[in-house]
């Protein structure tokens, strides 16, 4: 009687492994089919020059799909056209379902710093453009006798636009407030060329918001949060 129960037991502990590996697989499949599908459809829709990636966060997220629920989501994909501009894309969206709806999320655009310098216009001679500390930080020369300069400006947005306002300026070893540069013979004039400057962020999918602006190592980051509802382009249906 001991021997049999023993024997029952082992085979029930053989077929829940068995049970097991078959779910895990099949979810492991199941996810796989689920990314790559999010993957295509996010690069029909963005067009991107580079690679597109696609993946679930949610545990079981294959299984989930098969009901209509896919979870959480991140897309991201590289060399993005938009405006004239080139940037990378990260898309994260929460409680993703097979219809495509969301319970919203946010989403990151980072343009390089090649880009910033063109869309922003030169400051002066040889303009380079980085980051510090969030800040954005401009260089180039000024004057006829081509003034190494050094600006630091702040990064605000508002829902379609962000603005670049300089507040010091680094000239002749000096570092200056923009508002104080008058009193700079050597940087007369400059003041005129380090007014805030606003960008429009234009054509966002209906939803989307800009929220935020900052310099990272990478580039310049404009952060946007995403309203629940319909996926925007890019990040529908999954199946």
């Amino acid at each position: 009687m001991t021997s049999n129960r023993g024997r029952t037991i082992r085979l029930l502990a053989a077929a829940a492994c068995v049970l097991a590996a078959l779910t895990c697989a099949t979810d492991l499949l199941v996810e796989h089919r689920t990314e790559e599908r999010i993957a295509a459809r996010a690069a029909s829709r963005l067009k991107p020059h580079g690679p597109v990636h696609a993946s679930l966060s949610t545990p079981l997220a294959g299984l989930r799909t098969l009901g209509g629920e896919v979870g959480d989501v991140e897309v991201s994909a590289a060399d993005v056209h938009r405006q004239h501009t080139v940037m990378d894309v990260t898309v994260r969206l929460r409680d993703v379902t097979t219809d495509g709806d969301t319970a919203g999320g946010s989403a990151t655009a980072t343009v390089g710093y090649d880009q910033v310098t063109r869309r922003l216009g030169a400051l002066g001679d040889g303009p380079t453009a980085g980051g510090q500390d969030g800040d954005l930080v401009l260089g180039g020369t000024v004057g006829r006798l081509g003034l190494p300069v050094t600006v630091r400006a702040g990064l605000s947005t508002t829902p379609g636009a962000f603005t670049v306002t300089p507040t010091t300026v680094n000239v002749l070893g000096r570092s200056v407030a923009v508002a104080d540069l008058d009193a700079l013979p050597a940087a007369s004039g400059l003041r005129d060329r380090l007014k805030p400057r606003t960008v429009a962020v234009t054509g966002l999918p209906h939803g989307v918001a800009l929220t935020a602006a900052h310099a990272t190592a990478d580039g310049l980051a404009l952060d946007f949060s995403i309203a629940a509802g319909p996926a925007p382009d890019g990040a529908g249906k999954a199946a």
